[in-house]
């Protein structure tokens, strides 16, 4: 028996553990978690593949928040032992995993809510169960602090009929939203922003058809593609982890270039198929670390990286999936290849960055080369194992020569005033053509 006189209390405190919950985590981060949680529940139902007929409902203004899914809702079993524990619990049966998820630290739901308000609402149907839990964060608070669980108002663990797969559901709702939260729901701004992040972050499962609407607005496709042609050819690898005893991780990456727009440029990291990093132009993915740091020459660069594994456990993200883990054993294997695939994309865009400085009659293969090439969607590039470019060859041009005459100023000057030139070549040269269109074509 433990002599209790020796022991000293370490537990948090519920106050201090929801404050560092959602201490430094912006308000836009927390809700793709809630959407990831959706997610996985469509590849629970569907297998990680066709999403059709799925949707995702967000709504957000200055009273509450609401989300809504049909992607098969969270059991009670699932609830009362895992859904709504502060951590993911590495003895979960089998059965009630989700292979190649999204969830990975068991905390995002939980901060999600407690960033938004004091109170919420979640309902979940599945084909067997329905349960309703409606906590009230202040009294949750109050409660002995050993009492860290939260209680059904409705459940049924065994529905006398089994709903439709459209009933079969989870809608929370978060009410009581602290001032700050209420104020960005309401900006127009704010709401942009986030369409454009859940836009980015769900790609994959916006492909796989799933219908994610904010306040009623589809979420638009992001499609990734690079530029490619007889002259342009991708560069593409792929990787494979195995740790003794786990399940592999594959890796594949793509490094080209694609249009010249800034806020594109850079590294784009997935797991499994939620983008945890976008655009990055750092170190963290190999720029200024056997490459050059990023330079506004550098914006037709795209880099694509796609870790995917059933075991999210190693995978290198961070906890708020908006970065990578750099400790990460398997994130710093990838990353040397990422830099030795970097490498010859953006050799190939400084000699087209200097071909700029060319005299204006001088021949630009490369990017007569860019110029023919087309964009391609990732899935469907013919790539190599590296990047290359084949400058393609300039036309030749027809010989010229020069014509040189005199004439009276006052009358050069006079046919400069009638034909609207400046200068005495400009004249010359229309006067040229419009004798020869005149009296030599056909």
């Amino acid at each position: 028996m433990t002599d209790l006189s020796k022991t000293v209390d370490a537990s948090p405190t519920k106050d201090f553990f929801i404050r560092m919950l959602v201490m430094d985590v912006p308000l836009i981060k927390v809700i793709p978690d809630l959407v990831d949680n959706c997610v996985d529940g469509a590849r629970r139902i569907r297998a990680d593949e066709d999403f059709t007929d799925l949707w995702v409902r967000i709504e957000v203004n200055e009273s509450r928040f609401r989300i809504a899914d049909n992607c098969g809702g969270i059991s009670v079993e699932l609830a009362r032992e895992y859904a709504f524990r502060f951590g993911r619990d590495k003895d979960m049966p089998a059965e009630l995993q989700v292979p190649h998820s999204t969830g990975r630290f068991g905390i995002g739901m939980k901060r999600a809510l407690f960033k938004m308000g004091r109170k919420f609402r979640i309902e979940s149907t599945t084909k067997r169960t329905h349960f309703v839990i409606e906590e009230d964060v202040d009294r949750w608070e109050e409660k002995e602090e050993d009492k860290w669980s939260f209680e059904f108002k409705e459940m049924d663990e065994n529905l006398p009929e089994s709903p439709p797969p459209d009933k079969r559901r989870t809608i929370i709702e978060v009410t009581s939203l602290y001032e700050s939260v209420a104020e960005d729901f309401a900006l127009d701004n704010f709401q942009s922003r986030l369409k454009g992040d859940l836009e980015a972050r769900q790609r994959d499962s916006i492909d796989k058809g799933l219908a994610i609407t904010l306040n009623g607005i589809p979420l638009r496709l992001r499609v990734l593609e690079l530029l490619q042609s007889d002259a342009l050819t991708p560069g593409y690898q792929e990787l494979s982890f195995q740790p003794e005893g786990r399940p592999e991780v594959h890796v594949q990456v793509y490094a080209g270039i694609s249009k010249s727009v800034p806020a594109d440029c850079g590294w784009h990291v997935f797991c499994n198929g939620r983008l945890i990093l976008e655009a990055d132009k750092a170190r963290t993915t190999g720029w200024g670390d056997g490459n050059p740091s990023y330079h506004p020459q550098y914006n037709r660069f795209r880099g694509f990286a796609f870790f995917d594994s059933d075991d999210v456990t190693l995978l290198p993200w961070k906890t708020t999936k908006d970065g990578v883990d750099t400790d990460s054993p398997l994130f710093r294997r990838a990353r040397l290849k990422m830099i030795e695939m970097m490498r010859p994309v953006i050799d190939f865009l400084n000699q087209l960055d200097a071909e700029k400085d060319l005299p204006d009659d001088s021949e630009s293969p490369l990017e007569a080369a860019v110029d023919a090439a087309r964009l391609v969607e990732l899935a469907e590039v013919e790539a190599a194992p590296t990047f290359v470019a084949r400058p393609i060859p300039a036309p030749p041009k027809p010989a010229i020569t020069r014509i040189s005459y005199f004439k009276p100023k006052d009358q050069v000057e006079r046919a400069k005033e009638v034909l609207e030139v400046r200068s005495n070549r400009e004249l010359g040269e229309f006067t040229f053509d419009y004798f020869f269109e005149a009296e030599c074509e056909d």
